[in-house]
């Protein structure tokens, strides 16, 4: 069957109810500021959102992720294939890897902020099939056999873990890609390294059922953001809506291959750099659309926020 679904996410804000964002934008405000030397106020849109607007618009949000819930439940996947990235927490800018897979058994998957934790199986059968298989397609991935104490960190993986898969029982296997410490992968090389994956997974684990995740973006200025190389005007707080617009738009119409002509440029313009997780999944599913992609800027949580899903079975037996 191979892959079978996939799923697309923000995380962060993403997974917190509107009443806790004011209390978390100024942690973040002011962790901006240490990294980037002033403290911003909040934006006229932030000030002019209220908490009822909020809980309207983060209702499509949750209602996303609760129908995620339900289609994982009932997936009968071999494993969900994580793509996030990693903020310094599980590796340290000494030795930053731009594409890793990890290998080894199962670990724990902390949500340090608040404190939630569960341990999670990997697939490592299959984590080594998509290791060796990048390999033979020509890119040079990395791999790791456990994480510091048994414990996965970066919040791209442990949130859609925690809050989205650990229903399920679903194996999870990690993957990451650099997304914000500079140098990174190019847009065309993200796609390109979700491309190679696609045929990895059809060639190797045709037998399996695989979904597919991206943890990622949209828009948004956060502590992450690579701050010593940032261009344009926009602060922490600010949103590029215009352009989140267009690639959802691109996303839903089933032309992903577009965002691989993104510049690294406008990725660190538009607070993008997390997109990159995104364009891999979309590099993976070719022209496929989704069944649903929800989008709502919701400035008093400082960025953009997208959850999305492809059934990528329904659509495969339609073709034939």
């Amino acid at each position: 069957m191979a892959i079978v679904a996939a799923f697309a996410t923000s995380h962060a804000y993403t997974f917190q109810e509107p009443e806790t964002w004011d209390e978390r934008r100024e942690r973040s405000k002011a962790n901006v500021a240490k990294k980037a030397g002033w403290l911003a106020t909040d934006t006229a849109q932030a000030q002019a959102e209220t908490l009822a607007d909020n809980r309207v618009r983060y209702a499509h949000i949750r209602d996303a992720h609760a129908k995620i819930r339900e289609r994982l439940a009932r997936s009968k996947a071999d494993a969900v294939v994580l793509i996030g990235d990693d903020q310094l927490e599980n590796f340290s800018i000494e030795a930053m890897p731009q594409l890793l897979v990890y290998t080894g058994g199962d670990y724990v998957a902390d949500d340090w902020d608040r404190k939630h934790t569960a341990t999670i199986a990997n697939h490592p059968e299959i984590a080594k099939k998509l290791l060796e298989g990048c390999l033979k397609e020509g890119f040079d991935v990395a791999w790791c056999t456990a994480f510091k104490d048994g414990k996965l960190l970066s919040h791209a993986h442990t949130e859609p873990i925690l809050y989205l898969v650990r229903e399920s029982g679903i194996p999870v296997v990690p993957i990451f890609v650099n997304a914000v410490h500079l140098p990174a992968p190019s847009a065309a090389r993200c796609y390109a390294f979700g491309e190679a994956l696609a045929r990895v997974i059809d060639r190797e684990l045709a037998d399996r059922r695989i979904v597919l995740c991206a943890s990622g973006g949209l828009s948004h200025f956060s502590p992450s953001h690579p701050w010593a190389h940032h261009l344009g005007p926009r602060y922490v707080g600010d949103i590029s809506v215009e352009f989140d617009r267009k690639i959802v738009g691109w996303m839903r119409s089933g032309e992903g291959e577009r965002l691989a002509a993104i510049s690294s440029r406008e990725l660190i313009e538009h607070g993008e750099g997390e997109l990159r997780q995104w364009i891999v999944l979309l590099g993976a599913l070719g022209a496929v659309r989704p069944e649903f992609l929800v989008y709502e800027p919701l400035y008093r949580s400082i960025m953009g926020m997208g959850v999305g899903y492809w059934e990528v079975a329904a659509q495969a037996a339609a073709v034939k």
